[in-house]
């Protein structure tokens, strides 16, 4: 039962990126998992509980990807893999349709899950930030908690698309913004380790 009812969810999830939100039945669901409506609903009542399940499921694989690329790697290792788990956490806003839709139709249910992916991200960035202090790769009078907090409302605000900027694209503006945090909380340690890990990755790439 419990295999079925994440199968609804992973095509649901596909379905919506794909088509968007409004544009995706239950019915089509249902058929392409060549499945009864009936069926259907004894996992989940309406489209709403699938949607919410859904966003549940996003916020899921962000951590396990955190948890997967991070471990055993040194602060320095994990600046790029951060940059690339808020771009993973940020699909909503990569798809135009599932954006817009979520917004217009369900606002609790993203208003939900913005919160949601805000305090998984504090909660990664505070162990990174932490690791990195121990290290020597950020500021010793670095404020964690705040740093945290202000890297939350970063990703919040591309999330929410409150920058209306028609000449860069989302990805170029994330990147910017993010390396412009991390180069104002790295310590001359963190630089130099920093140095050597992109000399070292040049070189193997030649």
């Amino acid at each position: 039962m419990e295999e079925q009812k994440q199968l609804i969810i992973n095509t649901a999830l596909e379905q919506f990126k794909k088509y968007g939100i409004r544009s995706v039945s239950i019915d089509d669901i249902s058929r392409q998992l060549s499945m009864s409506k009936k069926t259907f609903y004894q996992f989940f009542p309406g489209k709403e509980e699938l949607v919410a399940a859904v966003l549940e499921q996003m916020i899921i694989r962000s951590k396990q990807y955190a948890e997967k690329y991070m471990k055993g790697k040194t602060a320095i290792e994990c600046i790029s893999m951060i940059m690339d788990i808020h771009n993973k956490v940020s699909d909503v806003h990569k798809e135009p349709s599932f954006s817009y839709d979520l917004r217009k139709y369900y606002p609790q249910l993203y208003k939900e899950h913005i919160h949601n992916v805000n305090l998984s991200t504090k909660e990664v960035i505070m162990h990174h930030l932490q690791q990195g202090k121990d290290e020597g790769v950020y500021r010793e009078d670095l404020d964690v908690e705040m740093c945290a907090v202000m890297y939350s409302l970063i990703q919040q605000a591309i999330m929410r698309n409150e920058y209306e900027i028609r000449t860069v694209s989302p990805k170029r503006l994330i990147r910017f913004t993010m390396e412009s945090f991390f180069r104002s909380i790295i310590s001359e340690e963190g630089i130099k380790k920093a140095q050597l890990l992109y000399d070292k990755i040049k070189i193997n790439n030649n």
